[in-house]
C-alpha cells in the first residue's frame, strides 16, 4: 500500500484495537465478584428444597407404616390389642377381625333339641356345648372365611367365632381359647328365612363345656381370622409385621408366622394402649421415629387410633 493509503486507515485501525490487560483483569475481578454474589443468593434456597425434599420423604415413610398399622388396629377384635416391650423391642399385638353379626338368641318356633341343630330359628345357646346357630341375616364377607378342623394352631385350617371377648384370663380372653370355638361350615338356613347358620368345632375346648362361658348383651359375635404383630426392633431399625402364627396366652416379641418388613430407618418406637372403659372406646398411641444416616435428618410421627372395646 501506498503511504497515503496507510494514513487515511489509520483512524479506522485505532477503532479496531483490542482490551488493554488492565481491562481484562478488572473484567475478571468484576465476573467473579458476581457469580460469587449468586452463589450466595441461590446456595440457602437450593439446599432448603434438598431439605425440605428429604424432610418429606422421611414423613411419607412413616405416614405410611402408621396408617397401615392403624388401620389394622381398627379392624381388631374388642379387647384383643395387647402390648410387649424389652430392650430395644417393643410389639403391638392384636386378633384381626375378618367378619362378624349378630346371633339368633330365642327360637321362632316350637320345642328345639337340646343344644342341636333346629329345622327353624336356631339360637345360640350358653348352657351347652351348642354346635350351631343362626347368624340374624348373612355373614358378610362368607366367601373369604375358612372352614376346617382347628382355628388356634398354626398354620391355622379355619377360622374362629368368638363371642363377648372381654380379654379377662381365665374367662372370656380369646388369647387364651376361653371363649373360642372353630368354624367348620357356613350354609343356608333354609328352613327359617335365608339367613346363614354356622356350624362350630369344639374340640378344642374339651371337658364338655361351652364353647362360650358369658352372652354377649348386644347378641354379637366376630369371627377372627389371625393374630396380628408388628414388632419394632430399633437394633435393626425395623418394623415387621407378623400374621398367621399360633393364638397364644401368652405375648411374643418373635410371634413367628408369616414375616414382612413394614418399615426401616427407624430409631426410636413406642406404642402404647389405654383399654379404656365402659363409656369411651380404647386409644392406641404410636410413635415412631425414621431417621436419615447419611444426612442425619431425622423424623418423628404420632399417631393415635381408636379402637372398639364393646364385644
Amino acid at each position: 500500500r501506498t503511504s497515503s493509503e496507510i494514513v487515511a486507515a489509520l483512524p479506522r485501525l485505532r477503532r479496531m484495537r483490542g482490551f488493554s490487560l488492565l481491562e481484562m483483569v478488572i473484567a475478571v475481578v468484576l465476573t467473579g465478584i458476581l457469580a460469587a454474589v449468586l452463589a450466595l443468593i441461590l446456595t440457602g434456597p437450593m439446599k432448603a428444597s434438598v431439605d425440605t425434599e428429604r424432610r418429606a420423604r422421611l414423613v411419607d415413610v412413616a405416614d405410611t407404616a402408621l396408617a397401615r398399622m392403624t388401620r389394622e388396629l381398627r379392624l381388631s377384635l374388642p379387647n384383643s390389642v395387647r402390648i410387649a416391650t424389652a430392650p430395644n423391642v417393643v410389639a403391638i399385638e392384636m386378633l384381626r377381625t375378618l367378619s362378624g353379626g349378630r346371633y339368633r338368641a330365642a327360637a321362632t318356633t316350637g320345642p328345639l333339641p337340646a343344644c342341636g341343630p333346629a329345622p327353624a330359628g336356631d339360637p345360640l345357646e350358653f348352657t351347652c356345648v351348642d354346635p350351631t346357630f343362626d347368624v340374624l341375616g348373612q355373614l358378610p364377607r362368607l366367601a373369604q372365611v375358612k372352614f376346617g378342623a382347628d382355628c388356634v394352631g398354626a398354620p391355622s385350617t379355619a377360622d374362629c367365632v368368638v363371642v363377648f371377648n372381654t380379654g379377662s384370663l381365665g374367662a372370656n380372653d380369646a388369647y387364651a381359647g376361653d371363649n373360642v370355638a372353630t368354624v367348620s361350615v357356613v350354609a343356608d338356613d333354609a328352613g327359617f328365612d335365608g339367613s346363614d347358620q354356622i356350624t362350630m368345632s369344639n374340640a378344642r375346648l374339651g371337658g364338655g363345656l361351652p364353647a362360650f362361658p358369658l352372652a354377649s348383651p348386644r347378641q354379637r359375635f366376630h369371627i377372627v381370622d389371625t393374630p396380628v404383630s408388628f414388632v419394632c426392633n430399633t437394633l435393626t431399625g425395623e418394623i415387621n409385621r407378623h400374621d398367621g402364627y399360633s393364638i397364644g396366652a401368652v405375648q411374643s416379641l418373635a410371634p413367628g408366622g408369616s414375616t414382612a418388613l413394614l418399615v426401616n430407618q427407624v430409631t426410636a418406637c413406642d406404642f402404647a394402649y389405654d383399654a379404656g372403659t365402659a363409656t369411651r372406646g380404647g386409644l392406641a398411641t404410636l410413635r415412631v421415629t425414621i431417621s436419615e444416616p447419611a444426612s442425619g435428618e431425622s423424623v418423628t410421627l404420632l399417631q393415635q387410633a381408636q379402637v372398639s372395646n364393646q364385644p
